[in-house]
């Protein structure tokens, strides 16, 4: 059944289509929960027949499925399958480096950028991804990669390429200077049960070579070990020195 809810089967992208497929794609890819056809067709400008028609061409062939609720598109296996490809020949900089400090700890480890107005995730723990991400990149307080910036206060321009959310929530004072008080204290920032009631995070910052923060590296683990965490602290020491040099002179650090 076709997108509008009709039975007729779509046919095959013509050349004219191409440039529209792409931009359907690019939609798409650009919302990680999912967009309906009638979001695409505003955000393209697009008649909404006609993007129908190639929301059902791409889904026909495998570029794009629905969710199984039925509330939106996502990538399909054939563009996942196309960035394996891509993927296996570009390898970023910064993946041995994290590879490196995942095998040594055991933990999931996340790497993350600063700007001026919230974090951006540049690599996220493929074996255990952060269980709540919308908090991760909404509130400060809600993890420790957020209280190092809070405590940094980053000017950073938003980076290029990667997807920017700002931050939604504005900490008190009260709390700001707790966590100010505590980041000094130990030399790094912790969070326990602020993103899930069972799990804890630490994180220490990466700098530029005039000590200004450009990003994090923050380990996560379940609160069972956390009291253990610390002992972690030199793997990821010593990986934020290293990606402190891939971090210099790029839009953005450690691609």
């Amino acid at each position: 059944m076709s997108v509008d809810g009709s039975a007729a089967s779509p046919a095959r992208l013509g050349e004219k289509g191409l440039g529209l497929a792409l931009e359907v794609l690019e939609q798409v890819a650009g919302h990680h929960h999912g967009i309906t056809a009638a979001d695409i067709a505003r955000a393209v400008g697009a008649p909404r027949a006609t993007v129908y028609r190639t929301v059902n061409a791409l889904v026909r062939d495998g570029y794009l499925v629905r969710r199984p609720d039925f509330s939106g598109f996502l990538l399909g296996a054939r563009v996942l399958e196309l960035a394996a490809i891509v993927d296996a020949h570009r390898r970023p900089a910064h993946r041995d480096v994290l590879d490196g400090v995942r095998s040594a700890t055991g933990e999931a480890v996340h790497l993350v950028v600063f700007h001026r107005s919230g974090l951006a995730i540049v690599d996220e723990d493929p074996t255990q991804p952060l269980s709540d991400r919308a908090s991760f990149l909404s509130d400060p307080t809600r993890s420790a990669p957020g209280h190092v910036w809070l405590v940094e206060q980053p000017t950073r321009p938003e980076p290029p390429g990667v997807m920017v959310e700002r931050w939604r929530v504005t900490p008190p004072s009260e709390v700001v200077s707790a966590i100010h008080a505590a980041y000094a204290a130990r030399g790094y920032a912790e969070q326990v049960g602020g993103l899930s009631a069972g799990r804890g995070c630490l994180a220490v910052s990466i700098t530029d070579d005039d000590g200004h923060a450009i990003g994090a590296l923050t380990l996560s683990t379940p609160v069972s070990r956390f009291s253990l965490a610390a002992r972690h602290l030199g793997a990821l020491r010593d990986a934020a020195r290293s990606l402190r040099a891939l971090g210099q002179g790029h839009p953005v650090p450690f691609s």
